[in-house]
């Protein structure tokens, strides 16, 4: 068990204690026996008060430097001991105003009673008022874990944070405590007075989880990602198809021209008045708890607080309170890659295909989309061609579009860069190698260096993108039906299950995109809010499958498949467009996949039955049918050992394949080989295929047959080749 530091307690002692300094006796700080009996008052327990006094008496000298103390998980059992405390004060003074009540409905109490309870009342409020100053972790950790900011103007959670419990709704002690962090700043609120109620809403959202030992409890790893609403700001209260009204205005001013004109010849500009139809998605959480009764066995015994019920409640509350935490991670990585695809009736869809993220909303603005108020064919996005970005030229990248936009938006100090997460390291190091030696040059800008005024965001979760795209802060936007919907739980036992679901809307959506042009030749940056570059995700960057199922091409056209209960003949690419290529790679040979010269793919060259990183390049027709534009094999451009070759030199790569050979091959050794590097020998041929046996310099799990579609991965340590891996 870790140490506790009791000097970081002795301010807040001395303070419940009512003392300025402290009671010595035989010249060493003590504590008395009215001491005592006052911190037992406050719940504190006798082997803390002991281990405290004993501190004292030293003058805490004895844990200066002492191992296990001053860390941040010893500031995290601190707060355990804080929180214990509390939740055990805030229980008793819920309890006495109950009674209070209780005996002004009565009407049978006399005044002393009444005069005892609420004394009691009141030092039990001062005693939390003191724990509330005890010791907690610091701030600095506390924003690292949560990621929380303080938004003191949101007038529905407690200083912006997330969350059931930090709701102002109904909560009226998070109304206060917003109250008197207002009062800070100045700014005056009114807030209802204290009540009984308070404190039992209070213990509900605490929840039970206090009650059990901290070094029982079970340990969940699941981390909670930041929230993106921080970048695109939420709003609630949208349905389905909302209207945002946007006004596009022509040119109005002219030089003065009232001698002698007509007023009517002379008017001038012209208002276009267009809207963006706002689409919330439907999403859903369903679950069904089955043979709890089985958690008897696998769970640890002392969290079994349901002794024999069939329900175990405990188990149950904690394993929705981090399904919460795993809807939010879920939700936030869709709201960024998400691409809606309508569900199959009575068959379970994927997380990231419950809804459009912002690149989704992105590509069906530039690429076009079915427009439900024209019902036609709509633009609105006119993308810069910019060429790839990688690490040489991403500056160059970035001046170049950001040059292209119209300076009415550009120098509006409004305009910001949304860039992927990873490219701001990328832009930091091209700065950094181009301007470093300058005197001026200043690290880590986050905004375009040749325009400050143009502000530079990460977009977190979008590794797999390469599309940046610039608008005015605040244009992009997380929309949302009822604020926390996702996790109100509802909850329904059947028999010996629990059922447990939730519903909820969600969407990114922009306010104003651009004018919609029916005709992209039309298009010319001077009527839209909203740039971007031309390509989204590389297609060198490959997405994987879905097991036992065809590839699909609903979120990306370069789909790697993945190992599956049994060998996959692949008869469709759902979701394909027509005229656009798409790629499939093996990824797996272990029940792995096979395209078939029939149905759809009847046009292909040959029956493909690939081998690990072998690709088919393929497009739709408009008929449904595939056309084969290209085929590779994983090892064809690789070097190749000479035949009959018995110790190859691996100089110059770490990637090589066998040859045919013309007799039997037994390689012995391998030449060339450097210290720590893995090296990857595919197959090839069958009746003459090189063996290496598990003995010499090599230690394997048994002698290794390269034939065609093996491979072995072998490290190279001391001399000698170990196994890695084998296919």
């Amino acid at each position: 068990m870790k140490k506790i530091k009791m000097a970081d307690f002795a301010s807040s002692v001395l303070q419940i204690l009512g003392l300025k300094e402290w009671k010595t006796q035989d010249d060493k700080k003590t504590l008395d026996d009215a001491d005592v009996t006052k911190l037992k008052e406050f719940g504190f327990t006798d082997t803390f008060i002991q281990a405290f006094g004993k501190s004292l008496s030293a003058d805490f000298k004895d844990e200066n430097d002492a191992p296990g103390t001053g860390n941040s998980s010893d500031t995290t059992t601190q707060a355990a001991v804080v929180n214990g405390l509390l939740a055990q004060q805030t229980a008793k003074l819920s309890e006495a105003m109950q009674q209070i009540e209780a005996m002004e409905k009565s009407n049978t109490a006399n005044a002393e009673s009444f005069r005892r309870k609420e004394d009691e009342i009141k030092t039990l409020k001062e005693r939390i008022e003191a724990l509330g100053k005890m010791p907690e972790p610091s701030r600095t950790n506390a924003s690292q874990t949560h990621g929380a900011e303080i938004n003191l103007q949101d007038e529905k959670q407690l200083a912006g944070w997330n969350g059931e419990m930090f709701a102002l709704a109904g909560r009226p002690y998070n109304e206060r405590a917003r109250a008197a962090l207002l009062a800070r700043e100045g700014i005056s609120i009114q807030v209802r007075a204290e009540s009984n109620l308070d404190y039992s809403r209070l213990k509900e959202d605490l929840g039970a989880f206090y009650r059990i030992r901290w070094q029982d409890r079970l340990q969940s790893f699941l981390v909670k990602l930041p929230t993106i609403e921080s970048i695109f700001p939420m709003e609630s209260g949208y349905q389905d198809l909302a209207t945002l009204v946007n006004i596009w205005m022509g040119e109005f001013s002219q030089a003065d021209n009232t001698i002698d004109s007509d007023f009517d010849k002379v008017t001038k500009g012209n208002y276009e008045f267009d809207s963006e139809t706002l689409r919330m998605f439907s999403v859903m959480f369903v679950h069904k708890f089955r043979n709890l009764k089985e958690l008897e066995r696998t769970w640890i015994g002392s969290l079994n607080q349901e002794g024999s019920q069939v329900i175990k409640w405990s188990f149950i509350e904690y394993i929705l309170a981090e399904t919460a935490k795993k809807l939010h991670n879920e939700r936030e990585l869709r709201r960024i890659n998400g691409v809606r695809r309508d569900p199959n009736v009575n068959e379970p869809g994927r997380t990231m295909e419950a809804a459009d993220g912002v690149y989704e909303f992105i590509r069906k603005k530039v690429d076009g989309y079915m427009d439900i108020n024209k019902q036609k064919v709509v633009y609105q996005i006119k993308p810069f061609v910019l060429g790839e970005i990688n690490e040489a030229n991403i500056g160059e990248k970035f001046f170049e579009g950001t040059s292209m936009i119209p300076a009415v938006y550009r120098d509006s100090g409004q305009l910001a860069l949304y860039v992927p997460s990873y490219m701001i390291v990328w832009y930091h190091k091209y700065n950094e190698l181009h301007y470093g030696v300058n005197q001026d040059y200043k690290a880590n800008l986050m905004y375009v260096k040749e325009y400050p005024s143009v502000k530079l965001i990460p977009v977190p979760n979008a590794d797999n993108h390469q599309r940046i795209f610039w608008t005015m802060q605040g244009n992009v936007k997380c929309f949302e039906h009822v604020s926390g919907e996702m996790t109100r739980f509802n909850i329904e036992q059947q028999d010996w299950t629990l059922k447990v679901w939730s519903n909820w809307k969600e969407s990114v959506w922009a306010r104003a995109v651009g004018f919609k042009y029916t005709n992209k030749a039309d298009m010319d940056y001077s009527r839209q809010m909203i740039f971007c570059n031309e390509t989204d995700r590389p297609a060198s960057s490959f997405m994987d499958a879905e097991k036992d199922k065809n590839p699909s091409a609903a979120l990306h056209t370069s789909i790697q498949t993945v190992a599956n209960t049994s060998l996959l003949n692949i008869t469709n690419i759902e979701e394909a467009e027509v005229g656009r290529t798409v790629t499939i790679k093996c990824g797996s040979t272990e029940k792995g996949v096979k395209i078939a010269k029939s149905g759809n793919f009847e046009l292909i060259s040959a029956d493909w039955e690939p081998n690990v990183g072998d690709t088919i390049q393929l497009m739709k027709r408009a008929d449904g049918k595939f056309i084969e534009i290209a085929r590779a094999s994983s090892i064809q451009n690789i070097l190749r050992f000479e035949d009959d070759d018995t110790d190859p030199d691996l100089s110059g790569a770490t990637e090589f394949a066998t040859s045919t050979n013309t007799k039997a091959t037994a390689i012995t050794n391998f030449t060339g080989a450097e210290q720590g590097k893995v090296y990857t020998i595919h197959g090839a041929g069958n009746t003459n295929a090189s063996t290496i046996a598990n003995s010499g310099n090599f230690v394997l799990t048994a002698e290794m047959v390269l034939k065609e579609g093996s491979l072995i991965k072998l490290a190279y340590a001391n001399g000698k080749f170990y196994e890695v891996e084998r296919v």
